[in-house]
């Protein structure tokens, strides 16, 4: 894995400390101060991009987390879990509206698609952003979003120390040992999440995660048919549809899923060096009614307009997609704190 990133709030003058923190956490979560610490918000961050994931050690005081639409929308990581191991002090959260107590030794899964806020005591934690295609194919399709590995259980605790192991890696370690040590900890967290996630939702059965999986296959393959939609999602798979609705009912309904995965497709191509079709064929050929339509739903996903991708729009590199995004964010935070202290 690269060498890692080191960005300190103790690296800037304390009058702009906050607003520094908030910065950096930004594609993350908004970060607002809590309690009586005149300091306001100060923390530190070592993070390490490497082939397929992202590891991240962090540091700070008292703090209330919260990632809504807005930032859900402008951050672009949809496609993406943090899995955090809290190693110091406690947290409440709130996974649209199921409460969470986290502490020292918990191993928590956030759905970076999905809302959740938090109120943390001064503490750090150790996560990794992993993609969620393999957590969602452990899973059925379903979000695992705030399942809790306890403290003081045995897998809690192997997750804690493969997540360190895994922060430990030595920067000489590259190529294909770094690929598959990288693949092995996926494999082993969607599974582990997985498995205690299916004791802790609502009840679905084998049956059922089958289905998802063969509905999302199907959908995925027809994005460009116009007659894609629930009809005939209940004709191709002939279940009832209170029971497809279900199924989706954590994604906004079977039309909100479709339409997420067209929107996701359009910008895949848009942000393509190869892409020649207009914007208004794109949105034709999925099944948009209208470029206006396309416009207003492409803005409220992306945060920008299909022109604005086209010509600005970063394009995912193979593998790790917008996590390198993070990263990069990351390392201009830093230049920024190094250039701040020169002035």
């Amino acid at each position: 894995m690269p060498e890692e990133l080191f960005l300190s709030t103790d690296l800037i003058e304390p009058k702009f400390r906050s607003d520094y923190w908030r910065a950096i956490m930004g594609p993350l979560f908004d970060a607002q101060a809590q309690g009586d610490d005149v300091r306001g918000l100060v923390g530190s961050v070592r993070s390490r991009l490497g082939a397929t994931l992202m590891v991240a050690r962090t540091q700070f005081n008292s703090q209330h987390y919260c990632r809504d639409r807005q930032v859900i929308r402008k951050s672009r990581l949809d496609d993406f879990y943090l899995i955090q191991s809290r190693r110091i002090g406690t947290a409440d959260a709130d996974f649209e509206g199921r409460a969470v107590s986290i502490k020292p030794g918990d191993v928590v899964a956030f759905d970076l698609s999905r809302a959740w806020s938090s109120r943390s005591s001064t503490g750090s934690t150790l996560a990794v952003m992993l993609p969620r295609a393999a957590i969602d194919q452990a899973a059925g399709g379903r979000s695992l979003h705030g399942t809790r590995l306890e403290a003081g259980s045995p897998v809690a605790r192997l997750m804690s120390d493969f997540l360190v192991s895994l922060s430990d890696l030595p920067a000489s370690t590259n190529g294909a040992d770094a690929l598959a040590v990288e693949e092995t900890a996926t494999m082993v967290l969607a599974s582990t999440l997985a498995r205690r996630a299916a004791r802790e939702l609502p009840a679905e059965t084998a049956i059922t995660q089958t289905w998802r999986r063969r509905v999302l296959a199907f959908v995925d393959a027809n994005l460009f048919d116009p007659l894609l939609g629930p009809d005939l999602l209940l004709r191709r798979f002939q279940i009832s549809r209170a029971h497809l609705y279900r199924m989706f009912a954590d994604e906004g309904g079977v039309a909100a899923m479709v339409r997420k995965r067209r929107l996701e497709a359009a910008y895949r191509e848009l942000v393509s060096p190869g892409s020649t079709r207009s914007i208004t064929t794109i949105a034709t050929d999925l099944a948009f009614s209208s470029s206006s339509q396309f416009l207003r739903a492409f803005r409220a996903r992306f945060d920008m307009t299909p022109s604005e991708a086209r010509h600005g729009g970063v394009a995912p590199a193979a593998g790790v997609g917008w996590q390198s995004g993070v990263q990069a964010h990351f390392s201009r935070m830093r230049e920024w704190a190094a250039v701040a202290s020169l002035s």
